[in-house]
């Protein structure tokens, strides 16, 4: 039991830092866009993160509590 929960919370705060990082990813994509620059490699980077982001959350949603 307790590797499940060790495993969870390892799961939370792994959604919490990539939460973080595609915010500020996505900032840095914004300003740049504003300068005119199309930075694609940031772009695929962010749409990795997501969908990294999309499975932790569904590993979460079998985590108890």
């Amino acid at each position: 039991m307790s590797n499940d929960t060790d495993k969870c919370e390892h799961l939370r705060k792994l959604h919490d830092r990539l939460v973080e990082e595609i915010r500020v990813l996505k900032e840095d994509l914004q300003a740049a866009e504003e300068e005119g620059v199309n930075p694609i490699e940031t772009v695929h980077i962010v749409k990795s993160l997501q969908k990294t982001l999309a499975t932790i959350t569904i590993e979460l949603e079998k985590c108890h509590g």
